[in-house]
């Protein structure tokens, strides 16, 4: 049972968006989703925290190449309106970085672990311009400000720090001032708002369950670089929501968040005691 805990707190932000869709009159086909890869995510992550602990300091060059192919595939679909996010399978669509990122912070952690803070870098910087070219602002913010968090603990230099501060910074004002022109789905970017729409109470309560699953990364490893930049890029995911149109991960429709969000919980909790 231990190793089901971790994915508990995902599960009211999922009944409480679930009860709006439906309240809503979204189709179970669509709502059904979230439920499933929950459903599976727990399986496949309980399955493998059983397995004996890996060691954490692995930096993998060959890792962040794939990882950077992933963040790229989504140019090679057709996108909507100028807008590369989505890697398409039938009829499904893969939010790409919602998925990918999580993992590129972990990788950015295992390469500083193994004196590779050049290629950590470098890859901080590649994906954001990736980012930037796709575009999603809300990624790229909650991306951003997560990766300075490590970076900031890693480059000794302060002129290197105010570089790349500043650097990063020019970045996410202009992912803000080239928002593209996406129309809001109800269900997806603006759940929250149909959880509000239910009553002031299932407000209040769809904000604790979105709190609730920020708080294992503010708890573990006794404030260590990696899980509060996982804190901080899950955090920033929910609040870019009230400034764009973005995705509200786990509470909106959409299992690329999901599965995110089981990618980091499940590395952390792996990880908790060596990190």
């Amino acid at each position: 049972m231990k190793y089901f805990n971790s994915y508990f707190v995902m599960v009211p932000a999922i009944i409480i968006g679930t009860i709006a869709m439906v309240s809503f009159g979204v189709s179970p086909a669509i709502w059904v989703q979230n439920i499933l890869i929950w459903i599976i995510g727990t399986v496949v992550g309980s399955i493998y925290l059983k397995r004996k602990k890996e060691n954490v300091d692995r930096g993998n060059l060959a890792l962040s190449i794939v990882l950077i192919a992933l963040l790229v595939l989504p140019f090679g679909f057709a996108g909507i309106d100028g807008v590369h996010r989505w890697v398409t399978l039938g009829p499904i669509s893969i939010y790409i970085a919602s998925i990918i990122l999580p993992f590129i912070l972990i990788q950015y952690w295992t390469l500083v672990l193994n004196n590779r803070k050049q290629y950590a870098i470098g890859l901080t910087f590649l994906i954001l311009i990736i980012l930037l070219l796709q575009p999603d602002a809300g990624q790229l913010t909650a991306f951003a400000c997560a990766a300075f968090i490590m970076m900031w603990k890693t480059i000794r230099h302060w002129t290197m720090k105010a570089l790349s501060f500043i650097f990063m910074t020019a970045l996410v004002i202009v992912s803000w001032v080239f928002l593209d022109d996406l129309a809001p789905v109800p269900y997806v970017e603006e759940i929250i708002f149909l959880v509000a729409d239910l009553g002031n109470v299932w407000l209040l309560l769809g904000i604790l369950s979105l709190v609730l699953l920020i708080i294992p990364f503010f708890s573990y490893g006794k404030m260590n670089p990696i899980s509060l930049s996982l804190g901080v890029y899950f955090l920033l995911t929910m609040v870019v929501t009230f400034l764009g149109d973005f995705p509200m991960p786990i509470m909106g429709y959409g299992i690329s968040p999901i599965i995110g969000y089981f990618i980091a919980i499940t590395w952390l909790k792996k990880n908790s005691e060596t990190i």
